[in-house]
């Protein structure tokens, strides 16, 4: 699959702009037909890094790598030749078939979404993965089951 270009934006306010006019004003559906709602307050988390190393501490940052790749959000969600597998739940130490974590190799690229008790999508974040070991467990995780 090609991906979409980079989109260079001015700032984080254009990059939200965008953000809302591009996914939170449209449908986007998975490939497998999941609608995903995208909603404005997502924003910081997808598109927000901390300058902190301690992952306790907040997101403060706006990412302009992570702003170019805006358009790989929806490309990776609709391409069928990425197997979707589940995310894994820290606190409770296993895989949760409510994530749904779609990672493009060799691109080390995934888009994180949640899915409802009624099957629908809710995105939660996107962004490169680089860490060899973490891309290597969301190869290995088990398959997403579309219930």
């Amino acid at each position: 699959m090609s991906l979409p270009p980079f989109r260079n934006f001015m700032d984080e306010s254009e990059c939200k702009q965008y953000y809302v006019a591009n996914y939170c004003n449209k449908e986007i559906t998975t490939f497998d037909g999941i609608r995903v709602k995208f909603f404005e307050d997502t924003f910081e988390h997808a598109f927000y890094v901390r300058t902190k190393k301690s992952w306790k501490s907040q997101k403060d940052h706006y990412s302009e790598e992570r702003g170019k790749r805006i358009d790989w959000i929806k490309a990776v969600l609709e391409d069928p030749t990425i197997v979707p597998r589940q995310g894994y739940d820290k606190a409770r130490r296993t895989h949760d078939n409510t994530r749904r974590v779609t990672f493009m190799s060799p691109n080390n690229y995934v888009v994180v979404i949640y899915i409802n008790k009624k099957g629908e999508g809710k995105f939660v974040t996107a962004y490169i993965v680089d860490n060899a070991d973490t891309a290597q467990k969301l190869n290995n995780a088990p398959v997403w089951i579309k219930n």
